[in-house]
């Protein structure tokens, strides 16, 4: 499945949000980027899409509380997600394939006697019940989704968001994105169960272990740093000198971006099954997974080295390329991998509603270098210097103006100008 529209109606800090994933009907894959300032809505924006996807029985299992989430002074707010369907992958509660080439996921807030509750919506569906006998339905076969939080990491889970993780069906698929608390530990108990299982000829794990090794042997470690091993007592990596050690003791960056690989992949074959889901390239030998799907990531670039920002999208696309990933970021190099002219922009607040990038403005985006790409409506930045360089230039403007008018300057003057030298 992928996702071509999203509505927002009275959520959040969204009056009325309106965004178009796919205005070609076609290329949904790739990299789509949401930029804003902090405070802005992304997270939101995110959970939205998720709350959608899940419909209001899995929602209930991540958010009990459902107070601030319609805008205040409204009554109501919805949330519809346009869908598009694979036929190949995805089926119905009845087994079949969905025959709209897309549909509808809506959710509304609705408050009644100072309860708030999550109901089905009918806004753009017209009473169609794809999303009822779809990916709301229980033990249907595709619509895979994946939803990431900022805080991506493997240990340190609360027991109460520890059980969201083991629950059957998609909620653990979104928990990291709502849990502050819930982590990815289980992917790595997921590969020693597979190093587990392969010790025993397990044909189907083997061949699991053996492409998520393959994967992130295609560098995704960077530098030199590459998976080593897998025994009981976890994952072991050789840094960049060499030097083996549990993945325990990597620095969180690696850790977080490892975890997150591994879920992705873990759940690929959960829902579609080890037997051919990665292939090689005839090309150059590289290895991709051939399943569609939706992966939401928010703060893609947390913990990440400005390096591997500029490469982690690239990266994904090419191993995941039948994948749509919508990401939210800080970092102007994480745009530059955006396909099709999908970068968005989220204002602040009573500032505007999201948009997308004007054609001209992405072409700047993901060929400028990091500070044009700052200067551009995807961050909006009135220039890049730091508070102390900015005011020196404006101090050194004026002590130039009145040198270049003929007006003598003070000896301290003089000495300030040389010294404002380095800010030009």
């Amino acid at each position: 499945m992928y996702i071509k529209r999203v509505v927002l109606k009275n959520v959040k800090s969204f009056d009325d949000a309106d965004l178009e994933f796919c205005e070609d009907g076609d290329t949904y894959p790739g990299w789509c980027v949401i930029t804003g300032d902090n405070g802005s809505g992304k997270t939101a924006f995110l959970k939205s899409i998720a709350l959608a996807i899940l419909g209001p029985g899995d929602s209930r299992a991540l958010i009990q509380d459902l107070r601030g989430w319609v805008t205040e002074g409204k009554e109501a707010g919805s949330i519809s997600v346009e869908v598009k369907p694979n036929h190949e992958y995805d089926k119905s509660a009845k087994g079949g394939f969905p025959v709209q080439s897309t549909f509808w996921a809506e959710v509304e807030f609705t408050e009644t006697n100072g309860t708030w509750a999550l109901e089905p919506a009918d806004i753009f569906r017209n009473k169609k019940k794809s999303a009822v006998n779809g990916p709301w339905a229980t033990g249907t076969a595709g619509w895979f989704t994946l939803g990431y939080g900022p805080f991506r990491r493997l240990y340190g889970s609360s027991p109460e968001a520890q059980r969201l993780m083991v629950i059957p069906g998609r909620i653990p698929k979104f928990a990291t994105l709502f849990k502050e608390d819930a982590t990815l530990g289980e992917c790595e108990q997921w590969v020693k169960q597979l190093n587990y299982k392969k010790l025993e000829s397990k044909e189907s794990e083997s061949l699991a272990l053996e492409n998520l090794l393959q994967l992130i042997g295609d560098d995704f470690l960077r530098e030199g740093v590459s998976v080593s091993g897998v025994d009981s007592d976890g994952i072991w990596i050789d840094d960049a000198a060499g030097r083996r050690m549990p993945l325990s003791d990597m620095s969180e960056g690696y850790r977080s971006a490892l975890a997150m690989l591994i879920d992705i992949f873990r759940h690929m074959v959960d829902v579609y099954g080890p037997a051919d889901l990665v292939e090689s390239r005839e090309s150059d030998g590289s290895y991709f997974v051939n399943r569609p799907g939706v992966v939401v990531i928010d703060e893609v670039d947390s913990h990440l080295h400005p390096a591997w920002q500029r490469e982690i999208g690239f990266w994904l696309k090419r191993h995941f390329p039948l994948v749509q990933f919508i990401v939210t970021t800080h970092s102007p190099l994480v745009c530059q991998a955006a396909d099709h002219g999908r970068i968005y922009h989220v204002p602040q607040p009573g500032q505007g509603e999201p948009f997308m990038l004007a054609h001209e403005d992405y072409e700047k985006v993901i060929a400028g270098k990091p500070e044009e790409i700052l200067l551009s409506p995807a961050f909006g930045m009135r220039n890049t210097r730091s508070p102390l360089a900015v005011e020196a230039r404006r101090r050194r403007a004026r002590l130039k103006a009145k040198e270049m008018s003929g007006a003598p300057l003070a000896s301290e003057e003089a000495a300030e100008l040389e010294q404002l030298k380095i800010f030009v």
